[in-house]
């Protein structure tokens, strides 16, 4: 559980990189208590950058792009997300993302670039 948050808020800290306004919310319902579509976030708030590598972002789907971050690499992506990490402001840019969204929107995008990788 802590390992999936960790990876959530990294995904948060991508997911400023782009907003599109037509996207319906990532969480459903009004607190985070409600489901939140790991999809949806990442296309909300990451793909603006993480689509097009812009800044250095490792592109969603590119493997090996990402050959050269830590082994550690979902708790590891979790924390940069969570609390920015180099030209990535933390929480993509919007500090008042929940770390349920950040954690969901980078859980989305590892397990679409390595859908065969064991979990941290």
């Amino acid at each position: 559980m802590r390992q999936r948050v960790l990876l959530i808020a990294t995904g948060l800290a991508l997911v400023s990189c782009a907003h599109n306004a037509d996207e319906p919310p990532a969480i459903s319902g009004g607190d985070t208590a409600d489901v939140v579509d790991g999809e949806i976030a990442y296309m909300e708030h990451c793909a603006g950058c993480h689509e097009t590598g812009m800044l250095g972002a490792p592109r969603e789907g590119q493997p090996q792009e990402w050959e050269e971050r830590s082994d550690l690499w979902q708790a590891v992506l979790m924390e940069h997300a969570r609390t920015g990490y180099f030209e990535m402001p933390a929480r993509g840019g919007k500090t008042d993302l929940p770390d349920e969204v950040v954690a969901a929107a980078a859980e989305y995008m590892l397990e679409t670039t390595f859908p065969d990788r064991p979990q941290d």
